[in-house]
């Protein structure tokens, strides 16, 4: 079968299969959460986690060089993020056409050193080929002690479901911009950033990683990735549609792009939030601490004992399907 009928899932799962043949004595995580974990002291873990884009894949025409390099740092320290993990460097390796202007380096250069410099991590270096595309692949490290790692399969029945910031605003915004959608200017604008310029959310990483049982990130999709805790935990988990924070405009959006908002809300992938499941009892206190991020965290479920459930405004509680964004099959 071709990788366009087989999906990422089963790539990885073929490559995971194989790998795992020679697995490294020291790790602690491998492939199936959102990064690596090897033993790196008597108190830390080592995290490691690797992304890859590409032009026609993953960058849209109204991005900016600046703003690629600013994409592909946040997308590589989410998934750091998302274990607990503090970043301590990374490195990139880049194909690129020839027939690049040399500006257009100076500026993705300064977007990579931008994004960097916020999240207080630097470049290692890397490796630059020749390519008949765009081609960017990072790799990212980050340390976590050994009490606050992360990981999809910590769940407890009875956790509370929360999101970091709000869900959908990414996908709405890639619907503005292939779809030509006019909005308020404010409200467009807004609404396109957060597609084009996503922030890893490092700092919340390591609070929530204090408190929490398990985290993902969101950039498959709210309904995929909580799948993904649930089928890894052994667990099953119901979330309450009202609950799941969204911006107003979202609405407006998916009429004009003539799709269901659940399918935004739900389905579609790009937020780069993190979603956790963490103990009633440490919520508050999480509330506390992550006060000083100026994000905000909503409960939006319940870890349950089994099956994936999602309860109406109206109040009938249905199947939440398990879809969200996948490498070589979906298209916005």
């Amino acid at each position: 079968m071709k990788l366009s009928e087989i999906g990422e899932r089963k790539l990885i799962e073929i490559f995971k299969k194989e790998f795992q043949k020679n697995r490294c004595e020291n790790i602690i995580v491998g492939i199936g959460d959102d990064a690596t974990v090897l033993k790196w002291d008597k108190e830390n873990y080592l995290v490691i986690s690797s992304d890859m884009i590409s032009k026609e894949s993953h960058i849209p025409q109204e991005m900016t060089p600046y703003q690629i390099g600013k994409y592909v740092v946040n997308i590589n320290l989410s998934d750091i993020a998302s274990m607990g993990a503090k970043p301590l460097s990374l490195v990139f390796s880049f194909g690129l056409p020839p027939s690049l202007d040399e500006n257009f380096i100076k500026e993705l250069s300064k977007g990579i050193n931008h994004a960097s410099k916020e999240h207080q991590t630097c470049i290692l270096g890397g490796d630059t080929k020749e390519h008949k595309e765009i081609v960017i692949s990072g790799t990212a490290f980050g340390i976590v002690p050994q009490n606050n790692l992360l990981t999809r399969s910590g769940a407890k029945i009875g956790d509370m479901i929360c999101v970091t910031g709000k869900i959908g605003q990414a996908a709405a915004g890639f619907y503005v911009l292939t779809h030509n959608i006019e909005l308020e200017k404010k409200t467009k604008k807004r609404t396109i950033k957060a597609a084009l310029e996503p922030q890893a959310r490092v700092k919340e990483g390591t609070i929530i990683g204090r408190h929490a049982n398990s985290c993902i990130d969101i950039s498959d999709g709210l309904a995929y990735s909580l799948y993904e805790i649930t089928k890894m935990s052994n667990v099953g988990a119901t979330i309450h549609q009202d609950k799941i924070p969204t911006d107003p405009e979202i609405q407006t959006i998916a009429k004009k792009a003539k799709i269901n908002k659940n399918e935004i809300i739900l389905h579609k992938g790009g937020d780069y939030e993190l979603l956790f499941t963490i103990p009633p009892e440490k919520y508050h206190q999480l509330k506390e601490e992550i006060k000083e991020t100026k994000t905000k965290i909503t409960e939006i479920g319940e870890i349950t004992k089994q099956d994936l459930k999602i309860t109406t405004p109206d109040g009938k509680t249905t199947e939440l399907e398990p879809r969200g964004y996948e490498s070589f099959i979906t298209k916005l």
